[in-house]
């Protein structure tokens, strides 16, 4: 068990957020088209199969909109949602830049600001599941359910916890475009469930640190804990690429649907 844990978001009052999000997140993450655009193609033909005509789909925590913007130039009526102000106003400028109509809404997803039954699609991407405790997690899936309309849609991508566990490491370092040297060190608490992150992100003679925290569910525990909120799992993949889900996969991806 890890000695020092960064603790979930509502225990902190969410003081490790907007830390761990602002001006330097775009810079610890960066993604070249070669990861994201399998990404965008395999969401949309998952919600092309699955949509009616013009169905709306939401975002939830959008963040810097690489995934909204490119559903939204493919014809997709897409909503994003997320907490950081920032991150919204690079997907907004992103937006404009590409000429397409990307409505933006800051909020917080365990309490998303639309009403009961009113979008076709919700996806929440890149692990952007899990930084609450157990039970705050399970309402974020039970609000995805209250504004699904019935037989709506819901994506979630997750880290695969089987591969996470066999290939994390616990210490590395990259180095950026920019020249900067990244130090990552990664620790899992087996009581909780939760891996902490830790980055050193060092320019020249500054070193900043940033720290995350995120619950990772088996697929058996996801699939419960989405089966409690109204939500069936109909299909399944461990990638973008069309990997199957097996123990080695990289990605959990479940995609389930309300009761019809």
């Amino acid at each position: 068990m890890c000695s020092r844990r960064v603790r979930p978001i509502e225990e902190t009052e969410a003081a490790w957020v907007p830390e761990y999000f602002g001006e330097e997140y775009l810079r610890l993450y960066q993604f070249p088209p070669s990861r994201t655009d399998p990404e965008v193609a395999f969401l949309a033909e998952t919600l092309s199969a699955r949509l009616p005509p013009r169905g709306r789909v939401l975002d939830l925590g959008c963040g810097q909109g690489r995934h909204a913007i490119p559903l939204a130039r493919r014809g997709f009526r897409v909503i994003g949602l997320d907490v950081q102000a920032n991150l919204l106003d690079v997907a907004a400028r992103r937006a404009r830049d590409s000429g397409v109509d990307l409505p933006l809404v800051r909020g917080d997803m365990r309490r998303l600001p639309f009403a009961d039954g009113t979008v076709d699609a919700v996806l929440c991407l890149f692990s952007a599941f899990g930084y609450f405790a157990d039970e705050e997690n399970a309402r974020v899936l039970a609000e995805v359910a209250r504004v699904l309309k019935v037989g709506g849609w819901f994506v979630l991508d997750v880290a695969n916890r089987d591969a996470l566990l066999r290939h994390a490491q616990p210490r590395s370092w990259k180095r950026l475009p920019d020249g900067a040297l990244v130090i990552s060190t990664w620790r899992w608490d087996v009581w909780t469930g939760r891996y902490t992150h830790e980055q050193v992100l060092v320019d020249g003679d500054e070193a900043r640190r940033f720290a995350h925290s995120v619950r990772v569910y088996t697929c058996t525990e996801l699939r419960a804990l989405l089966r409690d909120a109204g939500l069936a799992v109909m299909d399944a993949a461990g990638g973008f690429r069309g990997e199957a889900l097996a123990l080695d996969a990289p990605r959990l991806v479940l995609i389930a649907r309300t009761a019809a």
